[in-house]
């Protein structure tokens, strides 16, 4: 008997694992999106800025780590996309939509310029 009820908690404690891990990953990728915005507001000059930014770029100098967290964050960003020009939006308004889509085309034309720009 003792066996099942640490079975059923097993699996409670991976299924709530799974339902979180999405939001470990989300985390993770806006913990980057702030290192960067730190980064460039700071500056160089500043200690904490130049900090920011080398940790930011010792980061993504792995793909294999951050991929799985921008996956996640376009997975979410598709979710909440569908969910805006469905009929069940929760906001009446078309401003969530042109939000979301401003949110997508900036961090694509980031990605698109920045790449050029650093000769990548």
């Amino acid at each position: 008997m003792r066996g099942a009820e640490e079975l059923g908690v097993s699996h409670l404690r991976s299924f709530v694992r799974a339902c979180l891990l999405p939001f470990g990953y989300l985390a993770f990728v806006l913990a980057l999106a702030a290192l960067s915005v730190s980064a460039k507001l700071l500056g160089e000059e500043h200690a904490l800025g130049f900090f920011a930014g080398r940790l930011k770029e010792m980061i993504t100098r792995y793909p294999e780590i951050t991929r799985r967290g921008v996956q996640m964050a376009w997975v979410s960003w598709s979710l909440l996309f569908i969910l805006a020009i469905s009929p069940l939006d929760p906001i009446p308004s078309r401003w969530d939509e042109v939000g979301l889509g401003a949110l997508a085309l900036g961090v694509i034309w980031q990605r698109r310029l920045g790449a050029h720009r650093d000769g990548r």
